[in-house]
Protein backbone atom coordinates (compact mmCIF):
# COMPACT_ATOMS: atom_id res chain seq x y z
CA UNK A 1 0.00 0.00 0.00
CA UNK A 2 0.98 3.33 -0.63
CA UNK A 3 0.97 6.09 2.10
CA UNK A 4 1.74 9.86 1.96
CA UNK A 5 2.91 11.40 4.98
CA UNK A 6 2.18 15.01 5.37
CA UNK A 7 4.56 16.55 7.65
CA UNK A 8 8.77 15.85 8.15
CA UNK A 9 9.05 16.74 11.48
CA UNK A 10 9.56 13.74 14.62
CA UNK A 11 6.03 12.57 14.17
CA UNK A 12 6.20 11.84 10.56
CA UNK A 13 9.43 10.73 10.17
CA UNK A 14 8.89 8.24 13.04
CA UNK A 15 5.24 7.23 11.46
CA UNK A 16 7.38 6.76 7.91
CA UNK A 17 9.60 4.50 9.92
CA UNK A 18 7.43 2.05 11.36
CA UNK A 19 4.88 2.00 8.21
CA UNK A 20 7.91 1.08 6.06
CA UNK A 21 8.91 -1.74 9.02
CA UNK A 22 5.44 -3.39 7.92
CA UNK A 23 6.47 -3.41 4.30
CA UNK A 24 4.51 -0.33 3.06
CA UNK A 25 5.94 2.38 -0.10
CA UNK A 26 6.22 5.71 1.44
CA UNK A 27 6.12 9.27 0.99
CA UNK A 28 6.71 12.34 3.08
CA UNK A 29 6.54 15.93 2.06
CA UNK A 30 7.25 18.66 3.77
CA UNK A 31 7.62 22.63 3.16
CA UNK A 32 10.82 23.03 4.80
CA UNK A 33 14.38 21.50 2.53
CA UNK A 34 14.90 18.81 5.53
CA UNK A 35 13.61 16.86 7.67
CA UNK A 36 12.55 18.66 11.73
CA UNK A 37 12.46 21.88 11.15
CA UNK A 38 10.02 23.63 13.00
CA UNK A 39 8.59 22.67 16.02
CA UNK A 40 11.01 19.29 15.93
CA UNK A 41 14.02 22.00 15.37
CA UNK A 42 14.58 23.86 19.10
CA UNK A 43 11.77 21.80 21.46
CA UNK A 44 12.80 20.98 25.05
CA UNK A 45 14.69 17.61 24.33
CA UNK A 46 12.35 16.15 27.24
CA UNK A 47 11.41 12.34 26.86
CA UNK A 48 9.22 13.01 30.13
CA UNK A 49 6.50 10.48 30.95
CA UNK A 50 7.05 11.41 34.66
CA UNK A 51 5.87 15.20 33.90
CA UNK A 52 3.09 14.67 31.47
CA UNK A 53 1.02 16.45 33.37
CA UNK A 54 -2.41 18.24 31.70
CA UNK A 55 -1.77 22.09 31.50
CA UNK A 56 -5.35 22.97 32.34
CA UNK A 57 -5.19 23.34 35.45
CA UNK A 58 -8.29 24.96 37.52
CA UNK A 59 -5.81 28.24 38.61
CA UNK A 60 -4.95 28.49 34.87
CA UNK A 61 -7.55 30.91 33.79
CA UNK A 62 -6.98 33.11 36.38
CA UNK A 63 -3.15 33.07 35.12
CA UNK A 64 -4.14 33.86 31.82
CA UNK A 65 -6.08 36.49 32.56
CA UNK A 66 -2.96 38.02 34.91
CA UNK A 67 -1.02 37.49 31.70
CA UNK A 68 -2.68 40.41 30.04
CA UNK A 69 -1.06 42.84 32.56
CA UNK A 70 1.73 40.87 33.40
CA UNK A 71 3.47 40.69 29.98
CA UNK A 72 6.62 38.21 31.80
CA UNK A 73 4.31 35.47 32.70
CA UNK A 74 5.63 32.09 31.42
CA UNK A 75 1.88 30.89 30.66
CA UNK A 76 0.47 34.24 28.92
CA UNK A 77 -2.14 35.20 26.58
CA UNK A 78 -2.38 37.84 23.50
CA UNK A 79 -5.28 38.93 22.76
CA UNK A 80 -6.13 38.36 18.96
CA UNK A 81 -9.28 38.98 16.68
CA UNK A 82 -8.89 35.52 15.70
CA UNK A 83 -12.55 33.52 15.75
CA UNK A 84 -10.18 30.01 16.17
CA UNK A 85 -8.23 31.34 18.82
CA UNK A 86 -11.59 32.02 20.20
CA UNK A 87 -13.64 28.40 19.85
CA UNK A 88 -10.33 26.95 21.06
CA UNK A 89 -9.57 28.82 23.58
CA UNK A 90 -13.43 28.13 25.49
CA UNK A 91 -12.79 24.36 24.49
CA UNK A 92 -9.02 24.52 26.54
CA UNK A 93 -11.12 26.45 29.43
CA UNK A 94 -13.71 23.94 29.82
CA UNK A 95 -11.28 21.17 30.86
CA UNK A 96 -9.84 23.55 33.58
CA UNK A 97 -11.08 21.22 36.32
CA UNK A 98 -9.59 19.63 39.06
CA UNK A 99 -11.58 16.74 37.44
CA UNK A 100 -10.61 16.74 34.14
CA UNK A 101 -7.58 17.93 34.92
CA UNK A 102 -6.84 14.31 36.34
CA UNK A 103 -8.36 12.39 33.45
CA UNK A 104 -6.40 14.18 30.82
CA UNK A 105 -3.44 13.59 33.25
CA UNK A 106 -3.73 10.01 33.22
CA UNK A 107 -4.78 9.48 29.69
CA UNK A 108 -1.48 11.81 28.54
CA UNK A 109 0.57 9.27 30.74
CA UNK A 110 -1.20 5.95 29.51
CA UNK A 111 0.37 6.94 25.88
CA UNK A 112 3.85 9.02 27.33
CA UNK A 113 4.81 5.62 28.97
CA UNK A 114 3.58 3.14 25.97
CA UNK A 115 5.44 5.65 23.50
CA UNK A 116 8.88 5.68 25.72
CA UNK A 117 8.73 1.83 25.45
CA UNK A 118 8.36 1.84 21.52
CA UNK A 119 11.15 4.47 21.67
CA UNK A 120 13.63 1.89 23.25
CA UNK A 121 12.93 -0.44 20.98
CA UNK A 122 12.90 1.92 17.98
CA UNK A 123 16.68 2.72 19.18
CA UNK A 124 17.19 -0.59 19.65
CA UNK A 125 16.54 -1.75 15.89
CA UNK A 126 18.50 1.96 14.37
CA UNK A 127 21.47 2.66 17.18
CA UNK A 128 20.75 6.23 16.53
CA UNK A 129 22.75 8.51 18.90
CA UNK A 130 21.22 11.96 19.97
CA UNK A 131 23.11 13.30 22.29
CA UNK A 132 20.98 11.03 24.93
CA UNK A 133 20.93 11.47 28.39
CA UNK A 134 19.35 8.36 31.09
CA UNK A 135 20.21 10.23 34.04
CA UNK A 136 16.88 10.97 35.32
CA UNK A 137 15.09 14.26 35.22
CA UNK A 138 14.58 16.86 37.88
CA UNK A 139 11.91 19.07 38.37
CA UNK A 140 12.53 21.56 41.42
CA UNK A 141 10.24 24.79 43.19
CA UNK A 142 11.09 27.85 44.11
CA UNK A 143 8.77 28.18 47.23
CA UNK A 144 7.15 25.95 49.74
CA UNK A 145 3.94 26.58 47.91
CA UNK A 146 4.86 25.63 44.24
CA UNK A 147 6.57 22.49 45.88
CA UNK A 148 3.23 21.56 47.14
CA UNK A 149 1.32 22.23 43.69
CA UNK A 150 4.37 19.65 42.62
CA UNK A 151 2.97 17.18 45.34
CA UNK A 152 -0.50 17.31 44.73
CA UNK A 153 0.39 16.74 40.52
CA UNK A 154 2.80 13.80 41.78
CA UNK A 155 0.16 12.25 43.80
CA UNK A 156 -1.95 11.98 40.41
CA UNK A 157 0.87 9.82 38.70
CA UNK A 158 1.73 7.81 41.74
CA UNK A 159 -1.18 5.51 41.41
CA UNK A 160 0.82 4.57 37.58
CA UNK A 161 4.57 5.26 38.89
CA UNK A 162 6.33 4.05 41.79
CA UNK A 163 9.76 5.76 40.70
CA UNK A 164 8.77 9.50 41.54
CA UNK A 165 10.88 10.79 44.40
CA UNK A 166 9.99 13.89 46.58
CA UNK A 167 13.13 15.47 47.63
CA UNK A 168 14.08 18.11 49.84
CA UNK A 169 16.19 21.25 48.74
CA UNK A 170 19.66 18.81 50.70
CA UNK A 171 18.52 15.93 48.64
CA UNK A 172 17.89 17.65 45.59
CA UNK A 173 21.19 19.34 45.69
CA UNK A 174 23.06 16.00 46.54
CA UNK A 175 21.68 15.19 43.41
CA UNK A 176 22.07 17.87 41.09
CA UNK A 177 25.38 19.27 42.82
CA UNK A 178 25.42 21.82 40.08
CA UNK A 179 22.27 23.64 41.95
CA UNK A 180 24.37 24.52 44.87
CA UNK A 181 26.45 27.64 43.12
CA UNK A 182 22.36 28.79 41.98
CA UNK A 183 21.87 32.08 42.80
CA UNK A 184 18.12 31.52 42.59
CA UNK A 185 15.97 30.16 45.79
CA UNK A 186 14.84 26.62 45.37
CA UNK A 187 12.75 24.95 48.29
CA UNK A 188 12.79 21.28 46.94
CA UNK A 189 11.86 18.80 43.62
CA UNK A 190 11.08 16.07 41.95
CA UNK A 191 13.13 13.61 40.42
CA UNK A 192 11.98 10.63 38.18
CA UNK A 193 14.70 8.11 37.18
CA UNK A 194 13.18 6.80 34.01
CA UNK A 195 12.62 10.02 32.46
CA UNK A 196 15.51 11.32 29.90
CA UNK A 197 16.46 13.80 27.12
CA UNK A 198 18.63 14.37 23.88
CA UNK A 199 17.92 16.17 20.66
CA UNK A 200 14.77 15.93 18.73
CA UNK A 201 16.45 17.68 15.71
CA UNK A 202 19.31 15.09 15.04
CA UNK A 203 17.10 12.02 16.13
CA UNK A 204 14.75 12.73 13.26
CA UNK A 205 17.04 13.81 11.02
CA UNK A 206 18.45 10.29 11.76
CA UNK A 207 16.24 8.59 11.46
CA UNK A 208 14.63 10.30 8.18
CA UNK A 209 18.47 8.80 6.43
CA UNK A 210 17.70 5.41 7.65
CA UNK A 211 13.75 5.54 6.09
CA UNK A 212 15.38 7.05 2.70
CA UNK A 213 17.75 3.68 2.78
CA UNK A 214 14.84 1.63 3.39
CA UNK A 215 12.91 2.93 0.00
CA UNK A 216 11.15 6.11 1.28
CA UNK A 217 10.85 9.16 -0.72
CA UNK A 218 11.14 12.34 0.61
CA UNK A 219 9.91 15.72 -0.99
CA UNK A 220 10.72 18.72 0.35
CA UNK A 221 10.38 22.66 -0.50
CA UNK A 222 6.68 21.31 -1.39
CA UNK A 223 3.94 23.03 0.17
CA UNK A 224 0.46 21.73 -0.10
CA UNK A 225 -2.11 23.88 -1.74
CA UNK A 226 -5.13 22.44 -1.68
CA UNK A 227 -6.46 18.79 -1.27
CA UNK A 228 -8.79 17.43 -4.05
CA UNK A 229 -11.55 14.74 -2.97
CA UNK A 230 -15.04 13.46 -3.70
CA UNK A 231 -17.55 12.06 -0.45
CA UNK A 232 -15.81 9.82 1.13
CA UNK A 233 -11.89 9.90 0.21
CA UNK A 234 -8.83 11.85 -0.57
CA UNK A 235 -8.14 11.90 -4.27
CA UNK A 236 -4.80 13.95 -4.30
CA UNK A 237 -2.63 16.26 -2.74
CA UNK A 238 -2.14 19.67 -4.79
CA UNK A 239 1.41 21.36 -4.39
CA UNK A 240 3.63 24.01 -5.88
CA UNK A 241 5.59 21.11 -7.05
CA UNK A 242 2.77 18.92 -8.32
CA UNK A 243 0.27 17.00 -7.41
CA UNK A 244 0.58 13.58 -4.64
CA UNK A 245 -1.50 10.53 -4.85
CA UNK A 246 -1.63 7.69 -2.90
CA UNK A 247 -3.69 4.68 -1.32
CA UNK A 248 -4.49 6.37 1.92
CA UNK A 249 -2.57 9.93 3.74
CA UNK A 250 -1.18 10.62 7.36
CA UNK A 251 -1.67 14.55 8.12
CA UNK A 252 1.63 15.35 10.78
CA UNK A 253 1.34 18.74 10.43
CA UNK A 254 1.67 19.72 13.82
CA UNK A 255 0.32 23.25 14.67
CA UNK A 256 -0.91 23.54 10.67
CA UNK A 257 -2.57 20.63 10.83
CA UNK A 258 -6.13 22.19 10.90
CA UNK A 259 -5.38 24.69 8.11
CA UNK A 260 -5.10 21.29 6.27
CA UNK A 261 -8.34 19.54 7.26
CA UNK A 262 -10.28 22.58 6.75
CA UNK A 263 -9.44 21.18 2.89
CA UNK A 264 -11.68 18.66 3.49
CA UNK A 265 -14.10 19.89 5.69
CA UNK A 266 -12.84 18.74 9.09
CA UNK A 267 -12.17 21.03 12.59
CA UNK A 268 -9.29 19.71 14.09
CA UNK A 269 -9.59 21.36 18.05
CA UNK A 270 -5.48 22.21 17.64
CA UNK A 271 -4.37 25.50 17.89
CA UNK A 272 -0.84 26.92 18.38
CA UNK A 273 1.10 28.04 21.46
CA UNK A 274 4.17 29.32 20.96
CA UNK A 275 7.43 28.79 22.74
CA UNK A 276 11.27 30.24 23.34
CA UNK A 277 14.35 28.47 22.95
CA UNK A 278 18.14 29.53 23.36
CA UNK A 279 20.75 27.06 22.95
CA UNK A 280 24.24 28.03 24.19
CA UNK A 281 27.93 26.35 24.37
CA UNK A 282 28.98 25.17 27.70
CA UNK A 283 32.75 27.01 28.69
CA UNK A 284 32.80 24.82 32.46
CA UNK A 285 31.48 21.41 32.89
CA UNK A 286 31.49 22.00 36.45
CA UNK A 287 29.27 24.23 36.72
CA UNK A 288 26.92 22.16 34.17
CA UNK A 289 23.44 20.02 35.18
CA UNK A 290 24.13 16.35 34.74
CA UNK A 291 20.83 16.06 34.64
CA UNK A 292 18.20 17.43 32.23
CA UNK A 293 15.28 18.94 34.00
CA UNK A 294 12.35 22.30 34.81
CA UNK A 295 11.92 24.96 37.01
CA UNK A 296 8.75 24.63 37.71
CA UNK A 297 8.20 28.14 38.67
CA UNK A 298 9.00 29.74 35.26
CA UNK A 299 8.27 26.79 33.19
CA UNK A 300 12.02 26.75 32.05
CA UNK A 301 13.06 23.61 30.90
CA UNK A 302 16.80 22.74 30.17
CA UNK A 303 18.36 19.91 28.14
CA UNK A 304 22.60 18.61 27.58
CA UNK A 305 22.90 18.75 23.87
CA UNK A 306 26.76 17.83 23.82
CA UNK A 307 28.63 20.60 23.93
CA UNK A 308 25.94 22.81 24.20
CA UNK A 309 22.78 23.15 26.68
CA UNK A 310 19.05 24.46 25.94
CA UNK A 311 16.94 26.05 27.58
CA UNK A 312 12.99 26.66 26.81
CA UNK A 313 10.54 28.23 28.54
CA UNK A 314 7.41 30.37 27.58
CA UNK A 315 3.70 29.01 26.78
CA UNK A 316 2.36 31.74 24.43
CA UNK A 317 -1.39 31.78 23.21
CA UNK A 318 -0.82 34.27 20.30
CA UNK A 319 -1.22 32.82 16.71
CA UNK A 320 1.00 31.67 14.36
CA UNK A 321 3.31 34.16 14.47
CA UNK A 322 7.03 32.84 15.31
CA UNK A 323 8.64 36.06 15.17
CA UNK A 324 11.08 36.88 17.87
CA UNK A 325 13.80 39.57 18.92
CA UNK A 326 16.54 39.06 21.49
CA UNK A 327 14.38 41.13 23.92
CA UNK A 328 11.59 38.42 24.10
CA UNK A 329 14.78 35.92 25.49
CA UNK A 330 15.74 38.79 28.42
CA UNK A 331 14.14 36.67 31.16
CA UNK A 332 15.01 33.19 29.94
CA UNK A 333 18.50 34.62 30.02
CA UNK A 334 18.45 35.70 33.29
CA UNK A 335 16.73 33.07 35.10
CA UNK A 336 19.50 30.60 33.29
CA UNK A 337 22.65 32.50 34.84
CA UNK A 338 20.97 32.72 37.69
CA UNK A 339 20.26 29.35 38.05
CA UNK A 340 23.99 28.24 36.82
CA UNK A 341 26.52 31.04 37.03
CA UNK A 342 29.15 31.57 34.49
CA UNK A 343 28.32 27.89 33.14
CA UNK A 344 27.80 29.44 29.70
CA UNK A 345 28.61 31.76 26.94
CA UNK A 346 25.98 33.77 26.35
CA UNK A 347 27.73 35.96 23.46
CA UNK A 348 27.07 33.17 21.15
CA UNK A 349 23.46 32.50 21.79
CA UNK A 350 21.00 30.71 19.00
CA UNK A 351 17.52 32.14 19.38
CA UNK A 352 14.47 30.32 18.21
CA UNK A 353 10.65 30.24 18.73
CA UNK A 354 8.00 27.36 17.60
CA UNK A 355 4.72 26.52 17.48
CA UNK A 356 3.13 23.67 19.75
CA UNK A 357 -0.26 22.10 18.79
CA UNK A 358 -2.42 21.81 21.47
CA UNK A 359 -5.80 20.41 21.88
CA UNK A 360 -8.17 20.97 24.70
CA UNK A 361 -7.31 18.29 26.62
CA UNK A 362 -3.55 17.84 25.81
CA UNK A 363 -3.97 14.39 23.78
CA UNK A 364 -3.16 14.06 19.99
CA UNK A 365 -6.15 13.02 17.72
CA UNK A 366 -5.71 9.83 15.52
CA UNK A 367 -7.97 8.11 13.44
CA UNK A 368 -10.06 9.51 10.38
CA UNK A 369 -12.25 12.24 10.11
CA UNK A 370 -14.90 12.91 7.15
CA UNK A 371 -12.04 11.46 4.50
CA UNK A 372 -11.39 7.40 4.78
CA UNK A 373 -8.39 7.05 4.05
CA UNK A 374 -6.72 10.65 5.68
CA UNK A 375 -5.96 9.25 8.90
CA UNK A 376 -4.74 11.95 11.82
CA UNK A 377 -1.87 11.98 14.08
CA UNK A 378 -1.14 15.34 15.51
CA UNK A 379 -1.94 17.49 18.20
CA UNK A 380 1.19 16.49 20.73
CA UNK A 381 1.35 19.44 22.18
CA UNK A 382 4.53 19.91 24.23
CA UNK A 383 5.07 15.98 24.25
CA UNK A 384 5.82 15.45 20.70
CA UNK A 385 9.34 13.62 21.25
CA UNK A 386 7.71 11.51 24.47
CA UNK A 387 4.64 10.22 22.13
CA UNK A 388 6.28 9.90 19.11
CA UNK A 389 7.45 6.72 18.80
CA UNK A 390 3.58 5.19 20.18
CA UNK A 391 2.20 7.55 18.04
CA UNK A 392 3.83 6.01 15.30
CA UNK A 393 3.01 2.57 15.90
CA UNK A 394 -0.88 3.27 16.69
CA UNK A 395 -1.21 4.89 13.58
CA UNK A 396 0.81 2.32 11.90
CA UNK A 397 -1.85 -0.51 13.28
CA UNK A 398 -5.08 2.09 11.84
CA UNK A 399 -3.69 1.96 8.79
CA UNK A 400 -2.93 -1.97 8.42
CA UNK A 401 -6.69 -2.04 9.97
CA UNK A 402 -5.15 -3.27 12.94
CA UNK A 403 -6.24 -2.92 16.55
CA UNK A 404 -3.81 -0.57 18.45
CA UNK A 405 -2.48 -1.79 21.30
CA UNK A 406 -3.40 1.41 23.36
CA UNK A 407 -7.35 2.25 24.15
CA UNK A 408 -7.68 5.25 22.32
CA UNK A 409 -10.11 6.62 24.56
CA UNK A 410 -10.18 10.58 24.12
CA UNK A 411 -7.68 10.68 21.62
CA UNK A 412 -10.17 11.02 18.55
CA UNK A 413 -11.65 13.77 16.46
CA UNK A 414 -15.40 12.31 17.56
CA UNK A 415 -13.79 12.91 21.19
CA UNK A 416 -11.99 16.02 20.81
Amino acid sequence: MHILILGAGVIGVTTAYELLKEGHEVTVIDRQPEPALETSFGNAGLIAPGHSYAWTTPKLPGNLFKSLFEKKRAFRFKFQWDPAMWYWGIQFLRQCTYKNMAVNTLRKHRLCSYSQNCFHHLIDETNISYHENKKGLIYFFRSKESFLEGKQKLAMLKPVMNNLQLLNRTELFQLEPALKGTKAEIFGGIYCPTDESGSCRDFTFKLGEICREKGACFHFQTTILNIEKDKCNVKKIITDKGDFQADKYILACAAYSPLIAKMVGDYLPIYPVKGYSITVPIIDYEKVPVHSGIDEDNLLAFSLLGDKIRFTSVAEISGYDTTHTPSDFTVMVNLTESLFPNAFDFSKIEYWAGLRPMTPNGSPIFGTGKMENLYFNTGHGHLGWTMCAGSAKITSHLISGQKPELDLEGMTLAAA
